[in-house]
């Protein structure tokens, strides 16, 4: 599973989820300009019901959740409202568990309007949490940047709770001697370019990404894999976990 599929897929499902494989360079559900060859899209062409299901957002049907634009991996689709009803709740309550392999090479300088690291970065260790709220940044707001500001998370905590939190579960340094960090984190609630923010701001972006990575973009693919998903199931409330391969090289 190193090398990349390009094509959606269904990984496993049952009558109330489905887990589909989300492929790089496709979206997850339709924009507000109403871009169509969505994983939405192609999983409602294979079980339309799912399309019509009542979610957090328009257009989203029985999405859990989104990956962005680059990145591929797994992502959970329920198939009836109440199995929806019952996931978006355990989402609610920190049970629904994402966790992501990325490969990320050490940044030559910090980024452009990052505050501080949250921690010292070298040597990187297993264990520990990179934590913020998040504030759109750029133009078109495109990109995020951490919010460390006590005054500005007193706002945004108004709106959005507690912090967003990217757990990094390990660390394989300098994989293949090549320079290449190779992470694994793990998200309870996730924020827009969260993994890939938070590893750029400890100094560690992920390669290949447009973004926020310091170094020229190849023709390859954003090092990041949503590799796991751990969720209750909605019929039975045991625990369900599913896995590919984790992304061991860029």
């Amino acid at each position: 599973m190193n090398d990349i599929n390009n094509n959606p897929f269904v990984l496993d499902e049952t009558g109330d989820f489905a887990v589909v494989y989300k492929p790089p360079r496709m979206h997850s559900a339709p924009l507000q300009n109403g871009v169509g060859d969505t994983l939405v899209d192609w999983y409602a062409a294979q079980f339309p019901p799912v399309g019509d299901l009542s979610g957090r957002k328009g257009g989203e049907g029985g999405l859990l959740h989104r990956l962005d634009f680059e990145t591929h991996g797994l992502v959970l689709f329920a198939k009836n409202q109440p199995s929806l009803d019952f996931l978006l709740t355990q989402q609610e309550q920190g049970n629904f568990i994402k966790e992501y392999s990325a490969i990320c090479q050490k940044s030559a300088a910090p980024l452009v309007s990052f505050p501080p690291p949250p921690f010292a970065v070298s040597p990187i260790i297993a264990g520990v949490a990179i934590e913020s709220f998040f504030r759109p940044f750029g133009p078109g707001r495109k990109q995020v940047r951490p919010v460390t500001d006590d005054n500005a998370k007193k706002e945004i905590a108004k709106d959005r709770g507690n912090y967003y939190r990217t757990e990094i579960v390990n660390v394989i340094d300098k994989i293949a001697d090549n320079g290449h960090y190779a992470f694994t984190v793990k998200l309870r609630r996730g924020f827009r370019h969260q993994i890939r923010c938070h590893l750029a701001w400890i100094g560690c972006p992920v390669v290949n990404d447009p973004i926020y990575g310091d170094q020229p973009v190849t023709d390859g693919f954003l090092a990041l894999r949503s590799h796991a998903l751990f969720f209750p199931d909605p019929a039975s409330g045991e625990r369900r976990e599913y896995r590919i391969e984790a992304l061991l090289y860029p």
